[in-house]
């Protein structure tokens, strides 16, 4: 008997150390900005981007796959964010609208609400991939002014290749979000009131 259970216990141990590593990844993997750059240069226009709003089914570290039925979801135990979504998507999209207007426009809220004459909410209502097809972005986004007036609500749905693998899933999305900063970027750039103007 202490025979057997030595045995078992072995072999559990060996199965725990034969496990495989996961594999982590990062929404934010762009290029950085060429050259520092200070509120200074932001010309009068400050985005504050508010809390995402992310489905409870992206509410995990594991990054979700979607079957080619449309209906089922896979986590996969392997491939895993470094953050969660809801975390990573107001910076990386922040950066994404920055980036199109040309200088720092927009930044997660993180401070003081009141510094920002603009305020972006985003509600996210499905971002994942099916291997080999589509990768989707679909969000609602609003844009208030510092009283609380609605100055824009659009629902945009934005797709983009998939790829095969979660590397290429991972960057499908990047995309995905930085099309959506550049639709956020250019209706600031035609609309919102430089800060004194």
């Amino acid at each position: 008997m202490k025979k057997t259970f030595l045995l078992f216990a072995m072999t559990a141990l060996t199965a725990c150390g034969m496990t495989r590593p996961s594999t982590f990844y990062v929404l934010d993997g762009g290029d950085l900005p060429e050259q520092s750059v200070t509120v200074k240069d932001a010309r009068g226009i400050l985005i504050g981007i508010e809390s995402v709003f992310v489905p409870d089914y992206l509410n995990k570290p594991q990054i979700v796959i979607r079957r080619p039925d449309g209906v089922t979801l896979t986590a996969s135990e392997y491939n895993r964010w470094a953050e969660q979504v809801a975390d990573a998507f107001p910076r990386v999209l922040g950066n994404a609208v920055s980036a199109r207007m040309g200088f720092p426009a927009a930044k997660q809220v993180n401070l003081n609400r009141d510094l920002f004459p603009y305020r972006l909410y985003v509600e996210i209502l499905r971002f994942d991939a099916v291997f080999g097809g589509e990768a989707v972005l679909d969000a609602w986004w609003t844009v208030m002014n510092g009283k609380g007036d609605v100055l824009r609500r659009t629902r945009s749905t934005l797709t983009e290749p998939a790829g095969n693998d979660y590397a290429a899933v991972v960057t499908a999305e990047r995309t995905l979000t930085d099309r959506l900063g550049a639709e956020i970027a250019a209706y600031a750039t035609e609309n919102l009131k430089k800060k004194g103007n």
